[in-house]
Protein backbone atom coordinates (compact mmCIF):
# COMPACT_ATOMS: atom_id res chain seq x y z
CA UNK A 1 0.00 0.00 0.00
CA UNK A 2 1.42 3.37 -1.05
CA UNK A 3 0.81 6.22 1.36
CA UNK A 4 0.06 9.56 -0.27
CA UNK A 5 2.15 12.12 1.61
CA UNK A 6 1.75 15.12 -0.71
CA UNK A 7 -1.95 15.87 0.08
CA UNK A 8 -1.17 15.85 3.80
CA UNK A 9 1.87 18.09 3.36
CA UNK A 10 -0.14 20.50 1.23
CA UNK A 11 -3.01 20.60 3.73
CA UNK A 12 -0.66 21.29 6.63
CA UNK A 13 1.36 23.89 4.77
CA UNK A 14 -1.72 25.96 3.98
CA UNK A 15 -2.87 26.31 7.59
CA UNK A 16 0.38 26.85 9.49
CA UNK A 17 2.37 30.06 9.44
CA UNK A 18 5.43 28.81 11.30
CA UNK A 19 7.60 25.72 11.06
CA UNK A 20 5.54 22.55 10.74
CA UNK A 21 6.77 20.38 13.62
CA UNK A 22 4.66 17.38 12.59
CA UNK A 23 6.37 17.31 9.19
CA UNK A 24 9.77 18.07 10.72
CA UNK A 25 9.37 15.01 12.94
CA UNK A 26 8.13 12.77 10.10
CA UNK A 27 10.63 13.93 7.48
CA UNK A 28 13.53 11.60 8.42
CA UNK A 29 11.22 8.59 8.13
CA UNK A 30 9.69 9.86 4.87
CA UNK A 31 13.13 10.38 3.33
CA UNK A 32 14.50 7.06 4.60
CA UNK A 33 11.59 5.12 3.10
CA UNK A 34 11.52 6.91 -0.24
CA UNK A 35 12.85 4.50 -2.87
CA UNK A 36 15.93 5.47 -4.87
CA UNK A 37 13.82 5.16 -8.02
CA UNK A 38 11.90 8.29 -6.95
CA UNK A 39 15.10 10.35 -6.85
CA UNK A 40 16.42 8.80 -10.07
CA UNK A 41 13.14 9.64 -11.84
CA UNK A 42 13.16 13.21 -10.51
CA UNK A 43 16.74 13.74 -11.70
CA UNK A 44 15.90 12.26 -15.11
CA UNK A 45 12.86 14.55 -15.50
CA UNK A 46 14.94 17.63 -14.65
CA UNK A 47 17.81 16.64 -16.97
CA UNK A 48 15.44 15.90 -19.86
CA UNK A 49 13.57 19.16 -19.33
CA UNK A 50 16.79 21.17 -19.01
CA UNK A 51 17.97 19.90 -22.41
CA UNK A 52 14.54 20.47 -23.97
CA UNK A 53 14.11 24.00 -22.60
CA UNK A 54 17.67 24.98 -23.45
CA UNK A 55 17.37 23.76 -27.06
CA UNK A 56 13.95 25.36 -27.59
CA UNK A 57 14.72 28.72 -25.97
CA UNK A 58 18.08 29.01 -27.78
CA UNK A 59 16.01 29.20 -30.99
CA UNK A 60 14.09 32.26 -29.80
CA UNK A 61 15.68 35.60 -30.72
CA UNK A 62 15.91 37.81 -27.65
CA UNK A 63 16.27 34.96 -25.14
CA UNK A 64 19.49 33.45 -23.77
CA UNK A 65 18.98 30.37 -21.61
CA UNK A 66 21.73 29.30 -19.20
CA UNK A 67 22.09 25.53 -18.82
CA UNK A 68 21.84 24.70 -15.11
CA UNK A 69 24.42 22.58 -13.31
CA UNK A 70 22.22 20.67 -10.88
CA UNK A 71 19.45 23.21 -10.23
CA UNK A 72 15.72 22.53 -10.50
CA UNK A 73 15.26 25.63 -12.64
CA UNK A 74 16.87 27.48 -15.54
CA UNK A 75 17.72 31.17 -15.77
CA UNK A 76 16.88 32.79 -19.10
CA UNK A 77 18.24 36.17 -20.17
CA UNK A 78 15.96 38.66 -21.93
CA UNK A 79 17.39 41.12 -24.47
CA UNK A 80 14.90 43.88 -23.71
CA UNK A 81 15.92 45.83 -26.83
CA UNK A 82 14.30 43.08 -28.93
CA UNK A 83 10.86 43.69 -27.39
CA UNK A 84 9.54 47.24 -27.79
CA UNK A 85 6.61 46.89 -25.40
CA UNK A 86 8.51 45.03 -22.65
CA UNK A 87 10.15 47.21 -19.98
CA UNK A 88 11.99 44.60 -17.89
CA UNK A 89 11.83 41.03 -16.59
CA UNK A 90 8.86 41.81 -14.31
CA UNK A 91 6.89 43.23 -17.25
CA UNK A 92 7.92 40.23 -19.41
CA UNK A 93 6.75 37.65 -16.87
CA UNK A 94 3.53 39.52 -16.04
CA UNK A 95 2.58 39.70 -19.72
CA UNK A 96 3.66 36.09 -20.30
CA UNK A 97 1.33 34.77 -17.60
CA UNK A 98 -1.53 37.08 -18.67
CA UNK A 99 -1.27 36.28 -22.39
CA UNK A 100 0.00 32.69 -22.47
CA UNK A 101 -0.70 31.32 -18.96
CA UNK A 102 2.98 30.46 -18.48
CA UNK A 103 4.20 31.40 -15.03
CA UNK A 104 7.90 32.20 -14.70
CA UNK A 105 9.59 34.07 -11.90
CA UNK A 106 11.23 37.41 -12.73
CA UNK A 107 14.85 37.28 -11.61
CA UNK A 108 14.74 40.89 -10.42
CA UNK A 109 13.65 39.41 -7.08
CA UNK A 110 17.12 37.80 -6.92
CA UNK A 111 18.80 41.09 -7.95
CA UNK A 112 19.39 39.52 -11.38
CA UNK A 113 17.51 41.91 -13.69
CA UNK A 114 16.37 41.05 -17.22
CA UNK A 115 16.35 37.32 -16.58
CA UNK A 116 13.52 35.00 -15.64
CA UNK A 117 13.49 31.61 -13.96
CA UNK A 118 11.68 28.61 -15.40
CA UNK A 119 11.10 25.47 -13.31
CA UNK A 120 12.28 22.14 -14.76
CA UNK A 121 10.22 19.76 -12.62
CA UNK A 122 7.01 19.75 -14.67
CA UNK A 123 6.02 16.78 -16.85
CA UNK A 124 7.68 16.86 -20.29
CA UNK A 125 4.45 17.52 -22.27
CA UNK A 126 3.75 20.59 -20.10
CA UNK A 127 7.34 21.75 -20.54
CA UNK A 128 7.09 21.42 -24.33
CA UNK A 129 3.82 23.36 -24.33
CA UNK A 130 5.37 26.09 -22.17
CA UNK A 131 8.25 26.43 -24.67
CA UNK A 132 5.78 26.75 -27.56
CA UNK A 133 3.85 29.43 -25.68
CA UNK A 134 7.03 31.33 -24.76
CA UNK A 135 8.08 31.25 -28.44
CA UNK A 136 4.65 32.56 -29.52
CA UNK A 137 4.76 35.28 -26.88
CA UNK A 138 8.24 36.40 -27.94
CA UNK A 139 7.30 36.39 -31.63
CA UNK A 140 4.27 38.58 -30.92
CA UNK A 141 6.22 41.07 -28.84
CA UNK A 142 9.22 41.05 -31.18
CA UNK A 143 6.85 41.85 -34.06
CA UNK A 144 5.60 44.87 -32.12
CA UNK A 145 9.24 45.96 -31.71
CA UNK A 146 9.81 45.63 -35.45
CA UNK A 147 6.70 47.70 -36.10
CA UNK A 148 8.17 50.66 -34.24
CA UNK A 149 6.51 50.51 -30.82
CA UNK A 150 8.75 51.89 -28.13
CA UNK A 151 9.57 50.76 -24.60
CA UNK A 152 12.00 53.58 -23.96
CA UNK A 153 14.99 51.39 -24.86
CA UNK A 154 17.18 51.81 -27.88
CA UNK A 155 15.97 49.96 -30.95
CA UNK A 156 19.27 48.24 -31.78
CA UNK A 157 18.70 45.12 -33.85
CA UNK A 158 20.96 42.21 -34.56
CA UNK A 159 20.76 40.42 -37.86
CA UNK A 160 21.17 36.75 -38.61
CA UNK A 161 23.35 35.57 -41.43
Amino acid sequence: MVVQVRPGLTALSTILLGANTVIQAALPDILAKTPDSFYENAINVMQTNAKLVYEELCRIPGLTPIMPCGAMYMMVGIDISQFADIKDDVDFTEKLVAEQSVFCLPAKCFHYPNYFRIVLTTPEPMTKEACIRIADFCATHRDSAENGLSNGHSQKRSTSV
